[in-house]
């Protein structure tokens, strides 16, 4: 019985791949992958080729007859000799899965030769990047390699580089490995099925000081009386002029001694109150300008910046909102995974013309209606009084409370202008160093940064200013080089 069972096994392995041989033949032959394609070349390398065969025929000349019959063999060799080439090859596509708009679009491609014997010569992998929605502005983007050789048993890496493609999502479509070899007569491609997407995110940039003066305003003024920044210093920010009512306890003095006169310290102010940012994408129905869709972009880039600064830290929550014929709402607390979700969310945001803020706030969560800053970014001007009066859920008097805690920016009219500096280095760049620092953060304990330990200007030479505070006398500033005393 074991020695039947082993000789069955071949037989029943031998009729697995003939049948999967047939199945495989059958959906070629309903819905071919392998096609052939005569070249420009080749049509005019088949006229000669007749010309030749019609002046042997007319003048009788033999010679001329075996020249156009011997003109046939490269013809022929290349119908059956690109096929061979195609054989036993396996390419894969390697894409990020997410980019921003504005850095470049980088597709790695490797191609395995799994033949004995026969290198691959003269490939090419065709590729193209669509956008997933119907009806999306931006076109079909053709991504295209070539490799010249690659040997039997090896493999071989190509790198597509080009711009990346306006913010939305994409979707890889069917590949093309072809070749025109050998004699460049004949093109045969064969098309691989292997679907991928990609996420193109909004570009974002840093948000400059100006933003963070006018988040701090909005702060104080919500709160009715100034914070107190000693209790709130969790970043050094830079340095800046001195202004009259500045605590001179903030005056770094090394900076001021150099330049002569007195600079500041300057923090990021970190409170732990939530933010909504929302986003209103209108446009009008016709008619459109250029710069209005420019304006609805810059509005859009703004919000995706904002999330990720937010996003650096823990410990805030965050609401990004969007007006539409149904408006929409994610929230939840700062983190790298809701960054990912307010990015995507961004990149397919499309320009509407239904919808308004008085809708929005119907559903934002009862929460960020009573203690969130509010931030409006659009394209269109917005009465930010009447828009709260008309919701459903707010009364005249929480109306007017929630528009004080507003910051309302129409981008139509240049508010935006100077919110946002945009880097040369690459987004995905930013984002890693963005986030690194948060992770840096946790080194550092609020006992130190509420002593005062801060790091010198690029141009101390590594010295640490440690400012140290006695309870009934002057601030006093001690030099240090590299951590120790």
């Amino acid at each position: 019985m074991i020695a039947d069972d082993r000789a069955g096994a071949p037989r029943s392995r031998r009729r697995r791949r003939r049948a999967g041989g047939l199945a495989r033949g059958l959906i070629q032959a309903l819905a071919p992958t392998e096609r052939a394609i005569v070249t420009r070349e080749g049509f005019a390398y088949f006229g000669v080729m007749l010309v030749l065969l019609a002046a042997g025929m007319l003048q009788q000349i033999n010679l001329i007859l075996l020249v156009a019959t011997t003109a046939a063999g490269p013809f022929v060799a290349s119908w059956f000799g690109s096929r061979a080439m195609l054989r036993r090859l396996a390419v894969l596509r390697r894409s990020p899965g997410y980019i921003f708009a504005g850095d470049p679009l980088v597709v790695d491609y490797t191609l395995e030769n799994d033949r004995r014997r026969m290198p691959a010569l003269a490939l090419f992998v065709e590729d193209r990047l669509v956008p997933a929605e119907r009806g999306a502005a931006a076109g079909a983007t053709p991504l295209k390699v070539f490799f010249p050789r690659v040997v039997a048993r090896d493999r071989a890496r190509a790198r597509w580089r080009g711009e990346s493609p306006r913010r939305g999502k994409y979707r890889f479509q069917d590949l093309d490995l072809g070749t025109r070899a050998p004699f460049g007569i004949v093109e045969r491609r064969v098309t691989m099925p292997m679907p991928d997407t990609l996420l193109v995110y909004p570009r974002v940039g840093r948000l400059s000081r100006r933003w963070f003066q006018l988040q701090r305003q909005a702060s104080e003024n919500r709160q009715g009386r100034r914070h107190d920044r000693s209790a709130q210093q969790e970043e050094y920010h830079g340095l800046r002029d001195y202004r009259s009512g500045d605590s001179p306890r903030w005056i770094h003095w090394r900076t001021s001694a150099r330049r002569g006169e007195l600079m500041v310290k300057e923090f990021e102010q970190q409170n732990e109150q939530d933010l909504a940012i929302l986003v209103d994408p209108w446009l009008p129905r016709t008619k459109v300008e250029p710069e209005q869709r420019e304006a609805v972009e810059q509005a859009i880039s703004f919000a995706a910046t904002v999330c990720l600064e937010t996003c650096r830290r823990q410990g805030r929550r965050i609401v990004l909102g969007w007006t539409g014929p149904v408006p929409g709402v994610i929230q939840g607390p700062a983190s790298v995974k809701l960054l990912h979700e307010l990015l995507e969310q961004l990149a397919v945001l499309r320009p509407v013309n239904e919808g308004g803020l008085a809708e929005l706030i119907d559903v934002l969560p009862p929460a960020t209606l009573r203690d969130a800053l509010l931030i409006v970014a659009g394209a269109r001007p917005l009465n930010l009084l009447e828009e709260a009066e008309r919701s459903s859920r707010l009364n005249p008097t929480a109306a007017r409370g929630l528009s004080g805690r507003v910051l309302a920016f129409n981008a139509a009219q240049g508010d935006l202008d100077g919110l946002i500096e945009f880097d040369e280095e690459e987004t995905r760049g930013l984002l890693q160093q963005r986030l690194s620092a948060a992770e840096a953060d946790r080194f550092a304990t609020q006992d130190e940064r509420r002593r005062g330990i801060f790091p010198a200007e690029p141009d101390d030479d590594g010295v640490i200013i440690e400012e140290t505070v006695t309870p009934d006398g002057p601030p006093a500033w001690r030099a240090r080089r590299g951590g120790g005393s």
